[in-house]
């Protein structure tokens, strides 16, 4: 693999997703389980304005999410911690798919831009900032473009003994696949536990994985 570059950078909220976030004081996008070409599976945590609402409240067409749990909740300030399936932005996954981008979370809603990092071949830097100049009618705010040294020393070690018997099952029986050949809750219930507890689990291995390589 050539060599990868990290860029951090403020974009303007997309107008269908304008009323989202309008419900929101803050809000964070913690992880992405997985990605496909509807759907992205992500684990956010939100604060709303309102204190009568909640995530629940979010599912249906209007702002694309079919199905959401709530992992933590503060109720006393109206913050929650949820995960989430729901549609692409299409504009927004033809943008990321045209140029082999991969999305590095944290996404943070700052002063109505989302600050978003973005990892890519070192050869797709520039046509990735020409190409926003065209896609987005704002200005965007590049704020860094970092080389993203590759990091596989000790990988495996680092999990425990419990997150390598859950990734290896996922993996030989195609949960990373496109279309999947096992889904969640079967894995799940392989190994007696909850599909909450299963997400989480996944979240810390994507964690470990990603930090040993791009750290």
């Amino acid at each position: 693999m050539e060599k990868l570059k990290k860029i951090v950078l403020k974009v303007p909220l997309e107008p269908k997703s304008e009323v989202f976030f309008g419900l929101l004081d803050k809000y964070e996008l913690l992880q992405i389980h997985r990605q496909d070409d509807d759907q992205i599976f992500a684990t956010q945590k939100v604060k709303f304005k309102d204190p009568k609402m909640h995530p629940s409240m979010l599912e249906g067409e209007q702002y694309g999410m079919s199905y959401i749990e709530v992992l933590e909740e503060e109720k006393g300030n109206n913050e929650f911690i949820f995960f989430s399936k729901h549609k692409w932005v299409e504009e927004t996954k033809q943008f990321l798919d045209r140029l082999d981008l991969i999305i590095d979370p944290p996404i943070i809603l700052d002063h109505n831009r989302l600050l978003v990092s973005i990892i890519t071949e070192s050869k797709n830097v520039d046509q990735f900032v020409n190409a926003l100049n065209h896609y987005y009618d704002e200005k965007i705010e590049i704020l860094s473009i970092s080389h993203v040294p590759l990091n596989y020393e000790n990988l495996f070690l680092k999990l425990t003994d419990r997150q390598k018997e859950i990734v290896y099952y996922a993996v030989q029986r195609g949960y990373f696949e496109i279309p999947r050949r096992i889904n969640s809750k079967k894995i799940a219930e392989h190994f007696k536990i909850t599909r909450s507890a299963l997400y989480d689990h996944l979240r810390k291995i994507e964690r470990i994985i990603y930090q040993s390589i791009f750290k």
